[in-house]
């Protein structure tokens, strides 16, 4: 019997709006974190409120920066860490710019990076994480 990842079991992101995201969770990461118990009737999905990180197998529910002006180079060092092919930075509701120097990390780390409202980066993120891509999505819930 093959076995293979089913690349849609990681994070997705359900829906967006004004203050907050729906993420699906994975299923072995609710069954983790149920240790044993009967699973939560949420229908697997976790409501935030704060800026987050996610790639298809990791969320960062606390990334610190609550908008534009709070973002700073040891947040995008952080996105870096994880080493994706490409992040899709979400600004807010509307498209803003960072400093570039803010981007440095993922600059020298040769890694791409996408300026974009939130709604069009949870749109492209769930596009690219169903082709399996190594993407991350930074989000900013303002």
């Amino acid at each position: 019997m093959k076995i293979s990842l089913d690349r849609a079991s990681g994070y997705t992101i359900h829906a967006y709006g004004p203050g907050k995201i729906t993420l699906n969770i994975p299923l072995a990461v609710q069954i983790e974190a149920a240790g044993g118990e009967p699973l939560p009737d949420n229908g697997g999905k976790k409501i935030l409120t704060h800026s987050l990180v996610v790639t298809p197998g990791l969320l960062i529910s606390d990334w610190p920066p609550a908008n534009l002006q709070q973002l700073a180079v040891e947040h995008i060092a952080t996105v870096a860490r994880l080493e994706p092919e490409l992040v899709l930075l979400g600004l807010g509701e509307r498209l803003q710019f960072p400093e570039p120097e803010l981007m440095k990390p993922l600059i020298d780390a040769g890694i791409g990076i996408e300026y974009m409202d939130s709604p069009a980066a949870c749109r492209t993120y769930n596009f690219l994480a169903a082709e399996g891509r190594n993407v991350a999505a930074a989000i900013l819930i303002a």
